[in-house]
């Protein structure tokens, strides 16, 4: 039973406060699956760890009881807080138990009670990385958050004593319960989509656009075992800056120091209306073809009998041969094959959290990478409102994940935030307004745009970017071929 040892009383939770002035109902108490052992085991956990260090640090009049509290209260929330990043619930599975439900409930008394009417107010909940996403997870079981009185449980904590409220007044804020949580997209079922493709076969609205699948998808290997071995100075990157999917490459790349290990070249900004990418050295952050003097990439694929004409493209100088030319297989082999040469320090896809970054990848290629296109190239309204309605509210997801982080999860860097990078790097200079995504912008959006300058702040991420290319090869080749002056949002990269 929801109320438990607390159902006897007569007339429910809510009815019954008023007589309780001092009888503190025990949140443990509060839960709608019946406990197991385990659970038991986290009762004792979170009693002896949040609820009792909390209640002391709460209502005492000795300064050193309320510190010591106070930093055991916390302690153990950033314990919990670390653990979650790993499993959605604390017993792991994909259900939650009673001992997920009585944390959800002590987080929601942090929220409401603990850090005001407690003093325990290091931090609010919303700036932790996980635990606000948790409780919303917990609490969306709608069975469970329908028959938990929250306003009541907040009424009977702050009128419990008359020394810490005197004039046992209650403020009126509540829990946000509703707002979006990560947890489902980071461990719930995975996706039947691709993280880099588009399904060419599946029926669509009318004028929707779809983006081709790469069909060059050779793999280098540490070991060759593949054919491609990884090897200094073999393979060649082509790139064009303004592409984000070559920025992504050229990205991880430069993090993981492979600049003496594959070269590489820039091909120019604006493609050729006939011939496609070009090589245009002469100008400003282009080069030649250092290979072959080709003039355009098309001559690139036509050496191994291909009609395509994208980029990037990763070349075997040692067989002659395009390696791949999907982006995010190319910076997986940049992450993986590549270690023996790579700095030690800079691990992007690192086993303990694959799972995760491939759900957040699919998330992110389908409704953001890729959305914008589909929101910019869209043939009919409705397309185009499709794809602006699913990138904004991606958008409002990634607000939510990122109040309590500095990158998307957690304090690491990984290959989740260097795909997500070049979009967000481009959306308020160019796809704002070139692809009429103007609901926001990334500045209007404090935690998007305090993730997006941290990642211009680790050394190699501006020198990898060019935003002078980005802003001339998309503006530069349509309708009246003005380039705009701004808007120049992007501190220390104005270009």
């Amino acid at each position: 039973m929801i109320l438990d040892g607390l159902a006897e009383i007569s007339g429910g939770l809510g009815a019954t406060l008023s007589a309780m002035t001092h009888d503190v109902i025990n949140p443990f108490d509060l839960h709608s699956t019946p406990p197991t052992a385990d659970d038991e085991d986290w009762h004792q956990r979170l009693d002896s760890e949040l609820y009792q260090p909390a209640r002391t640090a709460g209502l005492t009049t000795d300064p050193i009881v309320y510190a010591k509290n106070y930093e055991r209260f916390f302690t153990a929330l950033d314990r919990i807080d670390a653990e979650l990043n790993g499993r959605r619930f604390v017993l792991g599975g994909d259900k939650h138990t009673a001992a997920d439900q009585w944390l959800a409930i002590l987080l929601c008394c942090f929220e409401l009670v603990f850090y005001s009417l407690y003093k325990l107010n290091r931090q609010r909940l919303e700036e932790f990385s996980n635990l606000a996403h948790y409780m919303r997870d917990v609490f969306s079981d709608r069975l469970f958050r329908n028959s938990i009185d929250l306003d009541a449980l907040k009424q009977n904590y702050y009128l419990e004593s008359e020394l810490i409220n005197p004039k046992h007044r209650m403020p009126m804020g509540s829990a946000s319960l509703h707002d979006p949580h990560d947890r489902t997209l980071r461990f719930g079922a995975a996706s039947a989509d691709s993280d880099a493709d588009e399904d060419q076969n599946r029926q669509r609205r009318s004028g929707e656009w779809v983006r081709k699948v790469s069909r060059h998808r050779n793999v280098i290997t540490a070991d060759g075992s593949s054919g491609f071995p990884a090897e200094r100075g073999r393979y060649h990157l082509y790139i064009s800056n303004n592409c984000p999917w070559s920025h992504r490459t050229a990205l991880t790349r430069k993090l993981k120091g492979l600049d003496d290990v594959v070269s590489m070249d820039v091909l120019y900004f604006r493609r050729d209306p006939d011939r496609g990418w070009q090589f245009r050295p002469e100008e400003p952050g282009c080069t030649t073809d250092t290979i072959y003097g080709h003039q355009f990439i098309r001559e690139i694929y036509a050496r191994v009998s291909s009609d395509e004409n994208s980029v990037p493209v990763l070349w075997d100088r040692h067989t002659q041969t395009i390696v791949s030319n999907e982006s995010a297989d190319i910076i997986r082999m940049f992450d993986g094959a590549f270690t023996e040469f790579a700095v030690p320090d800079c691990k992007l896809y690192p086993p303990v959290l694959q799972d995760q970054i491939d759900r957040i990848n699919t998330f992110a290629y389908h409704a953001i990478n890729n959305g914008a296109y589909k929101a910019g190239f869209a043939n009919s309204q409705e397309a185009y409102e499709d794809a602006y309605r699913r990138l904004f509210d991606a958008f409002e997801l990634l607000d939510y994940m990122l109040r309590g982080r500095r990158y998307l999860l957690g304090d690491a860097l990984t290959e989740a935030d260097i795909r997500l990078f070049p979009t967000i790097y481009r959306f308020d200079a160019i796809y704002y307004t070139r692809f009429n995504l103007n609901e926001r912008m990334v500045q209007d959006i404090p935690s998007l745009n305090g993730w997006l300058e941290n990642m211009l702040s680790i050394p190699g991420v501006v020198e990898a970017s060019n935003l002078d290319h980005c802003r001339k090869g998309y503006f530069g080749r349509t309708g009246n071929n003005i380039v705009p002056l701004g808007p120049l949002t992007i501190s220390g990269n104005r270009g």
